[in-house]
Parts: C-alpha cells; structure tokens; sequence
C-alpha cells in the first residue's frame, strides 16, 4: 500500500480549489528563485559610486552599507587615525582590534583614509567628490561646508549630485545650527521623539514607571533606511532630469515618523497615549504571555480572531462581557487586566508549540469559511537569539551568512530585502584603516 502523500498546508480559501497544486507550484518556484544564487543577476546600483564622510556617526555607517548591498561603489573615507566608531563594541569583542557594529556596517565597501586638516585631503575629497553620484555626509553639519566641500559648493560643479546628510538635528533650523556640535546618539534620538515613555512596564508603581530605551539602535537603523529610501528617490529623480538634489535627514526625527499616529494622538483625539507595555492600545490579546517552557506571541486583530482564542481555550464564559474590541481596548488598564489574567491561566496550561499548533489547526479549517467567521489567531513562539540562529525556516532563507572578515569567519544578518532579479548581497567585509587606499587613489588620480 502506498503512504499517502502529504498535503500542501494552506491559510487561504483561495488555494483550496483545483488550481491550489498551479499556484503553489509557481510560489515554490519564485522562493526557489528568491533563495537561490545570486550568480548572473544584476546589481542595481552598479553604476553607483558613493562616497561616505563620518565620524561616529552610525546612521551614516548603516545607509552607506545597504547601498553597498544594492551593488553601489561605497569608498568610506575617514581621517588617519580612523573613524571613531571603530571603537565602539559590546563587552570589549572586537575582531583584528575592530569593533562587531562597525564591522558589520562595512559591507561591501572600500576604507581610505584622507587627511581633511591639510589642503592635500580636501583636494583629494574634491576630486572623488567630482566622480561620485552620492555623497554621504555623516559629519557635524556645516563642517564639510567650510571645508569647501559642502552641498552648495559641491552642486555648482556636479549638478547631478545627491548629497546625504544624517545629523542629529538636521542642517536647518535655529536649533539645527545651536545643536550643530552635539554627536549623534541612538539613545538621545530615541529621548528627542518621546519613544521611551511609550515602553515599560505600565504597572510599575511610582518611581519604577521610568521610561526604557527600546532595543538596539532602532533610531540608527530607522535613520539610516530612511536615508536610503531619500537617496534613492533623489537617485530616481536624477536619472529621469539630470538633476540631484540634498537629501535632509535629522536622526532625532526619523523615529518619531515611524511612530505612527502614538505622538499625535494626544493632539487630535484630546487624551495622551499612556504607556501600555506588553499590551497593545487597539485590541486584546496582542503581545507576550509566559506558556509552560518560555514565551509566546499571541495576536488578536479583530473580534472573530478573540473568539478563535475562546474556542481553543474553551472559555466561552469570557464572550458576554468581551464580545467587541471597544471591550477590550486598553484606555482603562485596570479593567483589561481582569481580563489578562483569565488568558494568562489558560495560556500557562500549554507548552509554546502547543499553542501554536492548536492555532494553526483552527487557521487552517477557517481557510474555508468563505465569512471568515472562525476568526484567524496567530501564535508564534517568542523567540531568544540563539533560537532565531537555529531556527530552519531562517535557514531556508538564509538569513544567516558566514562571512570572511578579514581572514576570521563570523556570522552575518544577510541583505534583506530579498529581490529575485537584482539581489542583495554580501560581497566582502574588508574594513582594515586604510585598506584600499592604493587601488583608490589610482583609480580616481589622487595624490598619495
């Protein structure tokens, strides 16, 4: 007797006809395309030369090596004694004397050093300045400015260039010009657009309820992606005028814009978004809850998808007072509590993956009901560093590279988006002070 052969897992109703084997087949065959080699793809910035000018500036760092992934020419040209935030590393781990954040942001890109003290340098930036298409300016605003070097001395000689600048205030304003000394900062970035009193525990009485910092430079990297969403628009813009144009970005507002309405709120609607923690200021369940062996997530967005929680936990007793969202929004924490603390017992009874599987089950037979009355609950195991490296679905992707840096092999986040016909990718870190000085000043006639 033949084993019967497996079925494909599906969540949509839509793939559950005659055409599901087609569709799924052209889905597996673009994944295989996504995850594939990148060998024979174009890049597609490989007609782009990017120059970088920072110091301790990570937002600088970080749109210059996503650039380097899209296949731009990125030279970071720092002073001879190098960029300061080479120093900068958790717990003292560096490798070759390099610290691990400016390591990893050096993807793809070529090091030289230039001493911008001496009349020497300048002449050397103005001349790899006069080749490139974009000029990334991590320095303190006006500094390249009175160098000679600046946006409006540099666009009277190249009208087609796009000119990056990330400070921490932005180049404009009167507060941008008092504040042109202060170095940029993830921490105070993130203090600037009130995010930390967004975070924290919400229950913590007086004086614990302080605010907390969230993650690990979300206001670098936020940053540093909106500078390349501005740079490639600039690119885009170029290339159909011939014109490029400066592209303004203060650190300090860049997370407030990802945000969303959590800083107007108080504004438009009269009453102040209050920290909330775990909990979410829309609907219940949706955040972290302890199960038997660790943590998982738990997403309720709309009111069949509650009810789908009822039904795996068979505690329908809880529908007659929770019945709507507007019950269980969290503008009276004290009354959604109550309400937290019957999920909670019900969640600790399970371990992570039986929940997750219990909701996959019910996801699945709700992929059919054409009024999607079953509800769609999502449960996902809340998962550690170590767990996320381990994990097969991240390796399938391969979102995990190893990588040759500098003769030590360390892991890598690999690009990400993933693009089936112009891929990202991790050539090279190669980030030694000074380490393509010789092939650089020949290929551009500087002056050694």
């Amino acid at each position: 007797m033949k084993p019967e052969k497996s079925k494909e897992k599906v969540f949509s109703r839509h793939l559950t006809g005659k055409a599901a084997s087609e569709h799924l087949a052209n889905f597996n065959k673009l994944l295989a395309d996504l995850m594939g080699s990148s060998e024979g793809k174009p890049e597609v910035l490989d007609d782009t030369a990017v120059i970088e000018i920072s110091e301790a500036n990570f937002p600088a760092l970080i749109s210059a090596s996503i650039l380097g992934e899209l296949g731009a020419e990125v030279i970071k040209v720092e002073p001879p004694d190098g960029d300061p935030a080479r120093k900068v590393t958790q717990y003292g781990v560096n490798v070759d004397g390099i610290g691990i954040p400016f390591m990893m942001e050096s993807r793809n890109k070529q090091h030289i050093t230039l001493d911008l003290k001496t009349e020497k340098g300048i002449e050397n930036l103005k001349k790899l300045i006069t080749k490139a298409d974009i000029v990334i300016d991590g320095m303190k605003p006006g500094f390249l400015d009175s160098l000679g070097v600046g946006y409006r001395q540099c666009v009277e000689q190249k009208l087609s260039l796009v000119y990056l600048a990330i400070p921490p205030y932005g180049h404009f304003t009167a507060k941008g010009k008092a504040c042109a000394n202060i170095p940029d900062t993830d921490l105070t970035a993130q203090s600037e657009s009130a995010y930390p009193f967004l975070t924290g525990n919400p229950q913590a009485p007086e004086p614990y309820n302080y605010p907390v910092k969230a993650g690990v430079w979300v206001a670098s990297y936020m940053s540093g992606v909106l500078a390349v969403s501005g740079a490639l628009t600039a690119l885009l813009y170029k290339r159909k005028t011939g014109e490029g144009q400066m592209v303004d970005i203060a650190s300090y507002d860049a997370l407030t814009s990802w945000m969303g309405y959590s800083t107007i709120w108080g504004v438009n609607f009269r009453k102040p978004r209050m920290r909330v923690g775990n909990m979410d200021w829309n609907t219940f369940p949706y955040g972290y809850y302890e199960a038997k062996d660790g943590f998982v997530t738990i997403a309720a967005g709309a009111d069949q998808d509650f009810r789908g929680f009822l039904k795996i936990f068979k505690r329908w007793d809880l529908e007659n007072d929770w019945r709507f969202v507007f019950d269980r929004i969290t503008d009276d924490l004290d009354k959604v509590k109550v309400l937290e603390s019957e999920f909670k017992k019900e969640i600790m009874k399970n371990t992570r993956k039986e929940i997750v599987q219990k909701t996959i089950a019910l996801s699945q037979k709700a992929a059919k009901d054409r009024l999607r009355g079953q509800g769609f609950p999502i449960a996902v195991e809340t998962l550690s560093p170590r767990e996320v490296l381990n994990e097969e679905h991240w390796k399938v992707r391969k979102s995990f590279l190893d990588v040759d840096a500098g003769g030590t092999k360390v892991k890598m986040p690999a690009p990400t988006p993933k693009l089936s016909a112009t891929p990202l990718r991790l050539k090279r870190i190669e980030c030694a002070l000074g380490a393509h000085n010789k092939q650089v000043f020949t290929k551009y006639g500087l002056n050694e």
